[in-house]
């Protein structure tokens, strides 16, 4: 069983390195399942196998009755999962927040130099919309999810709305384990934000972005304490 596994293991690898040698570009078409057995030297259970996790890492999809194609690149498949990863392994949501902040901190001044008057009115909308929830003691995930998605919309930056997408989903996942908001000016914060956006020069985006995260870093701290303790009694 061990020598199965090791060869269903390494019999991917080696089917990429043939993508690779054949020079198949995204929606091409893979050889027959007969000749990639024999391509490979491997038996078709063995393959099929091999080819099923391909499909589910996102690399390979099948055709009904057209075979295996190469995908397009996409990070669905490693977002779909990360959040239930994350959870599972007791990994810290802080961890995920700390590199959502990296990221957008490292785009914000980019997004200033490129960002359109079109696009300051939408968030303008969006942070209208937040004030009226929050003037009501409400919550506003999908107006602060759209905030930033729309943010970075126009980098046209597919790794970008992917991290981004995982951070907001595993957030999600969890919304019912994190402590209550305690700060009543998260609209204010984003306000901020685009101020900054539409005049840099007299304003700073990165101190308006990290000023915004305050809430977010404040519950996720909340938590971890709260693990701690919780492990400590255990």
């Amino acid at each position: 069983m061990a020598h199965v596994t090791r060869r269903f293991e390494t019999l991917q690898h080696e089917l990429l390195e043939l993508i690779q040698h054949l020079g198949l570009k995204p929606h091409d078409a893979l050889p027959s399942e007969g000749d990639l057995a024999e391509r490979l030297g491997a038996s078709r259970a063995t393959l099929r196998e091999a080819t099923r996790a391909l499909q589910s890492q996102g690399v390979l999809e099948a055709h009904q009755g057209r075979g295996l194609f190469l995908r397009s690149f996409s990070l669905e498949p490693v977002i779909s999962r990360l959040p239930y990863q994350l959870i599972e392994s007791g990994a810290d949501l802080d961890e995920l927040l700390v590199a959502r902040a990296a990221l957008e901190r490292g785009l914000i001044r980019e997004v200033a130099e490129r960002i359109s008057e079109e696009r300051l009115a939408r968030l303008d909308e969006i942070v209208a919309e937040m004030h009226a929830l929050e003037s009501k003691g409400l919550a506003f995930p999908e107006q602060d999810r759209e905030f930033h998605r729309c943010l970075y919309v126009d980098l046209h930056n597919r790794v970008i709305d992917g991290t981004l997408e995982a951070f907001w989903q595993l957030m999600d996942k969890m919304r019912d384990q994190l402590p209550a908001l305690r700060y009543d000016d998260l609209a204010d914060r984003h306000a901020a934000i685009v101020a900054a956006l539409r005049n840099p020069e007299n304003h700073d985006p990165i101190g308006a972005l990290d000023d915004h995260f305050i809430d977010i870093r404040q519950r996720t701290d909340s938590l971890v304490e709260r693990r701690s303790v919780d492990h400590q009694e255990s």
